[in-house]
């Protein structure tokens, strides 16, 4: 069976899958009276693709009541929750985007005939699923196999939410020190649009996403807080709601003021920074935060985000270290995780980002940790780092 990946697709499943009662919400939300999950997904997908300033509001609508629903046992939209209702269908997709040997060598060791009762057996199974993971970790790095999985699972992501928590770390750390950088920056992957508004307030932005969806919804954002700051604290309101599931807060006292429009000072676009567009750069600095972790080659990203730099120029990386790695795999194999925690692939030591720097014709300033594990009494180790890197 081949599946389909859009988010209209997507929703329509999740849609069908909740209870009735459940659905009220979304009905209310979309001021819509469709009573079935295709029609309710059709609207849906359609808010949640429209870069008018009434579409980017109602898509807040829609994060506000699927995150109250998140909290309810079974019911959140999520790739890597067993007991979501939503877990056969993840699983399914995923198997069907699989080598061949590697599917067939899933369903042996489950002793069973297809890709549904794969994942029915997996929801109890941590071993299965832990093979699952080694499985999808294996074949996400062969380039002729990647491309269906990544688009459904950013897909995905992006309909479970608006921010990542990346946001809170951003206004702490990352704004202070590239605040005073001059000139035009590039936002390499970034995600929710959020630092790309606030970079604008130094001066002119280009914003770069994998994700269209995300992209567009930057755009959109963009416009909607430039011509109105006031709705800034709407977007904070969503921000500060979801990055409060993991325990995080946002000192809204470090925002800086809003400046700028998108035409002038914020671009925003969709491309891939392993094949970046021709047309991009040169920059006077760069950023890339929250995002290296998640590609099969960090090495080429950084390259080709160096090659977009003019000579001097500063490029500021955030990474998870390799304690953090350890301790995720760690997890991982416990818990049984059919997906590796947050699609963290990659992780780094100094050195690592060192020999990134150096191939990339870049040298390393600094490197600065952050975001202390504190589990182990008298020891403190660091498991994300700052490094700012500067071309030569």
């Amino acid at each position: 069976m081949t599946h389909q990946f859009g988010i209209r697709d997507i929703l329509s499943v999740y849609f069908s899958l909740l209870p009735e009662d459940e659905l009220i919400a979304f009905r209310l939300a979309s001021a819509s009276d469709a009573a079935g999950a295709d029609a309710l997904a059709d609207r849906w997908a359609d808010v949640l693709t429209d870069e008018t300033d009434r579409g980017l509001e109602r898509s807040f609508d829609y994060y506000r009541a699927l995150f109250h629903l998140g909290k309810k046992p079974g019911l959140a939209l999520s790739y890597n929750d067993p007991a979501s209702v939503l877990y056969p269908y993840v699983v399914s997709s995923i198997c069907d985007c699989l080598s061949d040997g590697k599917r067939e060598g899933l369903l042996n060791t489950a002793g069973v005939p297809d890709t549904a009762a794969l994942a029915d057996r997996m929801r109890a199974d941590v071993g299965l699923r832990n093979a699952f993971r080694a499985a999808f970790e294996a074949d996400v790095r062969d380039v002729s196999l990647a491309g269906p999985m990544l688009s459904f699972l950013y897909s995905l992501v992006y309909l479970t939410g608006f921010s990542s928590g990346g946001e809170v770390s951003f206004v702490a750390r990352i704004f202070p020190e590239v605040a005073g950088w001059g000139g035009h920056l590039l936002d390499a992957g970034g995600g929710s649009g959020f630092a790309g508004l606030m970079l604008a307030t130094r001066g002119p932005v280009t914003y770069v996403d994998f994700s269209p969806l995300r992209a567009g919804r930057a755009r959109a954002l963009a416009h909607r807080v430039f011509a109105d700051a006031d709705f800034l604290e709407r977007v904070l309101d969503l921000i500060d709601l979801e990055s409060g599931a993991f325990g995080l807060t946002m000192d809204h006292a470090l925002l800086p003021g809003l400046s700028g429009s998108q035409n002038g000072d914020l671009v925003c676009r969709a491309a891939d920074l392993s094949r970046p567009p021709g047309d991009m750069g040169p920059f006077d600095g760069a950023i890339i935060t929250d995002v290296l972790e998640h590609t099969t080659d960090p090495e080429a990203v950084v390259r080709n985000v160096s090659a977009l730099l003019r000579p001097g120029a500063r490029l500021l990386v955030t990474v998870p270290t390799d304690a953090n790695g350890i301790a995720q795999r760690e997890r991982e194999e416990e818990h049984g995780y059919t997906f590796p925690f947050l699609l963290h692939i990659e992780f780094f030591s100094d050195g690592r980002i060192e020999r990134i720097a150096a191939a990339a014709g870049m040298t390393v300033e600094k490197i600065v940790p952050f975001s202390h594990d504190k589990t182990t009494p008298g020891e403190t180790v660091p498991m994300e780092v700052m490094a700012v890197l500067k071309k030569k």
